[in-house]
């Protein structure tokens, strides 16, 4: 499955003036600590935007850990980089790879 990140499929900033801030605090802190006691290396936290970096070599961790959490799958490709990103919990899960090249 092959999706492309549109503004529309990525979720909005997270107010700190919002009803739901606190609620969404308090999944992304819960999620990060998660990650990081199952041995997935975080190598980002963005807040604001909603996203968690983790290290493309944690991948297998978070798949066997939390597969059956995650809720969407994008990829989208720059240059040489793969960004995949995975929703788990209400919150984005990014990492990034190489392009693979194609034998012809």
């Amino acid at each position: 499955m092959r999706a492309i990140d549109t503004p529309s499929q990525m979720h909005p900033p997270i107010s700190i003036v919002a009803a739901e801030f606190p609620a969404k605090l308090s999944a992304f802190n819960e999620l990060t600590r998660d990650m990081r006691s199952s041995g997935i290396q975080v190598v980002g936290l963005e807040l604001a935007e909603n996203r968690i970096k983790i290290d493309a070599e944690s991948v297998d961790l978070l798949s066997r850990r939390f597969g059956h959490e995650l809720r969407s799958i994008l990829y989208s490709t720059v240059g040489s980089r793969t960004r995949a990103t995975v929703t788990i919990r209400g919150v984005d899960v990014v990492w990034y790879t190489l392009v693979k090249e194609q034998e012809q």
